[in-house]
C-alpha cells in the first residue's frame, strides 16, 4: 500500500494491506501499518479519512484489511462505535470496474459492496451522492448498463486528472493509463485490468513542470504495458504529457517476472522490448524502482522473481532498487519506504525531521511507530 500526502495534508491511499496480526503486536518483525496511517491521516472531528483510495485492483494483497479497517455505509452514520474501531472514511472511491465482478476473498467483497452501494446513489441522483463518504470515480469503461449514466464521475486512459476530493490541484495530477476498454471487455485476469496511473508532482519552475513522477500499476503483466505503450505513443502523450516517464516506479506484481514475459521465467527467458522500453524512461540516474515484496532471493519464487529483480538492477543500478523488506530494518522491523517531493525531485525525508524513529534504538514501540514522515509512504 502506498500513501501520497500533498501540501495541504490531502490524503491518496493507494491499494491496502493491513494484517490484524500487526496491530499494536510486539513482534519486532511486524511493522503497525494501522497505526502508521491512523498517524498520517487527518480527522474531520472524531472521523479519520484518507481522501481519495484507489483501488488497482481486487486481489487479497491489495485489499486486505479493508472490510475491517474502513468505514462502510451511509456517512451520516458514522458513530462512536466505529470511532473506536478506528474505521476510517473513505471520501473518495476510486475503481475500475473489474471491482465489481465476482471476487474470491472478503475484503474485496465488502469494497464491491460498498462500491454499488455509492453507485446506486449516483445512479438514482440521490440528494446525498456527494457527500463526503458516497463519492465515486470510475476509472475505465467496460459498457455495463448500470455504469453507462456515470459520465461525470468516469475517468478513462489518456485523461489528466486535476481534481480530487471535489477540489480542483494545480500542484498535483494523475495520467490515467489503463485500463482500457477492450481489456476490460475481453479479459476475466485481474491483474491485466489492474488501475495504472503516473501520479505527477507539479512545480512550474521545474524544466518540464515536474518535480516528480511516480509510476503505479497494480499487478499489470507486460500484455497491459505493452498496450499502455503503444496507446501513449499513438495519441503523443509521451511528448505532450510526459505519460511513460518516471522517477519512481513500483515494480508491478510484487517484482514478478509476469513484467518482463510470460509467467515462467526459465521457460521465458528474454524480457519483451515494450517491458524494457518503458523502464527507459526514467528521467535521471537516480531514477528508483520500488520493490513492494519479501527478500529476492535466488529461487524459483515469483513473485518475487529474482531475475526480474536483475532486469531492474541493470536500468537503475543496484543502489536504486529498493526492496520494502530489506531497504530499511530497524530492531529486525522494516520500515515503510519514505520520499520527500523536493523541487529537485525525490529524496529522503531530512535526518533533523526523521529523528523520531532513528533515535528509538533498540526500542520496539518506538520502531514500530511512525515518524514525522509517516504520511509521505509512497
Amino acid at each position: 500500500m502506498s500513501l501520497i500526502t500533498l501540501k495541504d495534508a490531502t490524503t491518496l491511499l493507494v491499494d491496502c494491506n493491513i494484517c490484524e496480526s500487526s496491530k499494536g503486536d510486539s513482534d519486532t518483525t511486524m511493522f503497525d501499518v494501522k497505526a502508521d496511517l491512523m498517524k498520517s491521516i487527518r480527522k474531520d472531528g472524531k472521523i479519520p479519512y484518507v481522501d481519495v483510495f484507489m483501488l488497482t485492483h481486487g486481489d487479497d494483497d491489495h485489499c486486505h484489511g479493508f472490510e475491517t479497517n474502513f468505514y462502510a455505509g451511509d456517512p451520516r452514520n458514522y458513530s462512536d462505535a466505529n470511532a473506536k474501531k478506528e474505521e476510517i472514511r473513505i471520501d473518495v472511491l476510486w475503481f475500475t470496474p473489474m471491482a465489481l465482478e465476482d471476487c474470491g476473498n472478503d475484503d474485496a467483497k465488502a469494497f464491491r459492496k460498498e462500491a454499488k452501494r455509492r453507485i446506486k446513489l449516483h445512479n438514482d441522483d440521490h440528494a446525498d451522492k456527494d457527500l463526503p463518504g458516497n463519492r465515486i470515480v470510475i476509472i475505465g469503461n467496460n459498457g455495463s448498463e448500470a455504469l453507462s449514466d456515470l459520465h461525470t464521475v468516469r475517468y478513462v486512459p489518456g485523461q489528466v486528472v486535476t481534481k480530487f476530493n471535489n477540489v480542483v490541484r494545480t500542484d498535483f495530477s494523475v495520467f490515467i493509463h489503463a485500463p482500457y476498454k477492450h481489456q476490460l471487455q475481453q479479459a476475466d485476469d485481474k491483474n491485466h485490468t489492474s488501475l495504472v496511473f503516473q501520479a505527477r508532482f507539479i512545480n512550474s519552475a521545474a524544466t518540464d513542470g515536474f518535480s516528480c513522477l511516480a509510476m503505479f500499476g497494480g499487478d499489470a503483466d507486460h500484455y497491459a504495458w505493452k498496450i499502455i505503450l503503444d496507446k501513449t505513443k499513438k495519441y503523443k502523450n509521451d511528448t505532450k504529457e510526459k505519460a511513460l516517464k518516471w522517477d519512481l516506479f513500483l515494480a508491478p506484481h510484487h517484482c514478478s517476472w509476469t513484467y518482463f514475459n510470460d509467467n515462467s521465467q526459465k521457460d521465458h527467458p528474454v524480457p519483451v522490448a515494450s517491458s524494457l522500453e518503458i523502464l527507459d524512461g526514467k528521467r535521471s540516474g537516480g531514477a528508483k524502482v520500488i520493490a513492494s515484496c519479501k527478500e529476492i532471493k535466488n529461487n524459483d519464487d515469483n513473485p518475487p522473481n529474482y531475475y526480474a529483480k536483475a532486469q531492474y538492477v541493470k536500468k537503475v543500478t543496484d543502489a536504486n532498487f529498493l526492496n520494502t523488506e530489506k531497504y530499511d530494518v530497524q530492531s529486525k522491523t522494516p520500515q515503510p519506504i519514505i520520499f520527500e517531493v523536493s523541487t529537485q525531485g525525490p529524496v529522503k525525508p531530512k535526518a533533523a525531521e526523521g529523528s523520531a524513529r532513528a533515535t528509538g534504538g533498540a526500542s520496539t514501540t518506538v520502531i514500530k511507530s511512525v515518524s514525522s514522515y509517516g504520511s509521505q509512504d509512497i
